[in-house]
């Protein structure tokens, strides 16, 4: 499974965060959104990111970057999957 480096920091960014959108990724990340969105399908069909799914607020608890205690959830937010956790922290390791 070869990476690339927007890739890679899609990823890193999802650790960083936690739970986050296309939007708000591709700011943090300064890769254009439309290369974001494409990249999450991309990572999604590899099992490396989901969907959260589920209720209609997002706690700050959960969504690291969030500046307020709850949102709304008005996007599709992503997360790592147990693959894409375990793929992040040998990345790290390696480094």
């Amino acid at each position: 499974m070869e990476l690339d480096s927007e890739e890679l920091a899609v990823l890193i960014h999802l650790k960083r965060a936690n739970v986050d959108y296309g939007k708000s990724i591709a700011l943090n990340t300064g890769i254009p959104l439309e290369r974001v969105l494409m990249i999450l399908d991309r990572l999604e069909d590899m099992g490396l990111v989901e969907r959260v799914r589920g209720g209609k607020t997002l706690k700050r608890s959960m969504a690291r970057f969030k500046l307020s205690s709850e949102v709304r959830k008005h996007h599709v937010y992503y997360r790592l999957s147990r693959r894409g956790e375990l793929l992040v922290r040998g990345i790290r390791r390696g480094q």
